[in-house]
């Protein structure tokens, strides 16, 4: 099930076309990362998500419910964390949580499994003015958290948070989707967070989405691999493997062969090798990071 659907959405600022044509969707459960330069149009289209502002054209679904024929129960579907989250500074982190709780008619239980949930439970009577900025954030997740949204909509939510802060929130927004069955659209600019955080990411430029692609803490899932090769005879093993039909590019650089086959063929890329009597000293993966293909679609190649 689809629970964000985002269909040929257009919109102008002025005179300026910001987005043209978006689509794309994020599953039930799924945490959808979405990358872009600024002036992308990564902001804007949060806004439309969150019904702040209305697109010229195209469709945005939340829980099958239109955000513009069905506002209320679509935006009911709907919590969401931006880079500071707005709380009272002089109540304790409870009583922030139960003021919400009580404009939404929620119950206390709810309350008491989001602070479990955040993991604020020993501080979470002490005033707001006295928390980091983590445990800030850590609290605005859970505000958004309390009526139990199928759609978490994240922007920039580690912005100014130290690494620890930042492993912190990353397990929490984990935890909640997994918990909760519950999808998650996060917008930043630090790579390596939406690498370890995001099942799929879109990459958005120009207003267009350049390319939607699974991505793991591994790196990027694509067609190709890239494999390296040290072995005895690179000449030779050079010429072997240019004749695989699998193999889609090879050359030698720094004393190694840098082979591009199709995914999943590393084994076979062996297998012949060792059957073409090749010395083979070391063969391994070369993983595309997230930062490598960001730079290819958004930024027009490696610098």
């Amino acid at each position: 099930m689809n629970v964000l659907e985002v269909k040929g959405v257009k919109k102008k600022l002025g005179k300026k076309q910001i987005i043209k044509g978006v689509s794309f969707e994020v599953e039930e459960g799924e945490i959808f990362g979405f990358l872009g330069p600024n002036g992308a149009g990564k902001t804007t289209t949060i806004r439309m998500l969150v019904g702040l502002i209305k697109p010229d054209e195209g469709i945005i679904k939340i829980a099958g419910h239109d955000i513009q024929k069905d506002r209320e129960n679509a935006l009911a579907n709907l919590g969401a964390v931006v880079e500071n989250p707005e709380l009272y500074g002089y109540l304790s982190g409870r009583e922030n949580l139960m003021q919400i709780a009580r404009v939404r008619k929620l119950k206390k239980q709810n309350v008491d499994e989001v602070i479990e949930l955040i993991g604020l439970h020993d501080r979470i009577d002490d005033k707001v003015k006295k928390y980091s900025l983590g445990m800030k954030q850590r609290l605005g997740l859970g505000a958004a958290l309390l009526g139990e949204p199928k759609l978490m909509i994240l922007d920039e939510p580690t912005n100014g948070l130290d690494p620890s802060g930042i492993l912190d929130f990353r397990e929490i927004v984990k935890k909640a989707a997994k918990e909760r069955g519950m999808s998650v659209f996060v917008s930043s600019h630090i790579l390596s967070e939406v690498q370890h955080l995001c099942d799929r990411v879109a990459f958005i430029n120009g207003g267009e989405i350049k390319s939607v692609e699974s991505v793991s803490e591994d790196g990027m899932a694509t067609e190709k691999e890239t494999m390296v090769v040290a072995t005895t005879e690179d000449n030779k093993a050079l010429d072997v493997v240019k004749s695989f039909d699998f193999v889609h590019t090879a050359n030698i650089n720094d004393g190694q062969i840098i082979v591009s086959i199709k995914s999943g063929y590393s084994p076979k890329l062996v297998e012949e090798l060792v059957k073409s009597n090749v010395g083979i000293v070391e063969v391994y993966k070369r993983h595309k990071g997230l930062e490598q293909r960001y730079m290819e679609l958004v930024e027009g190649g490696v610098r």
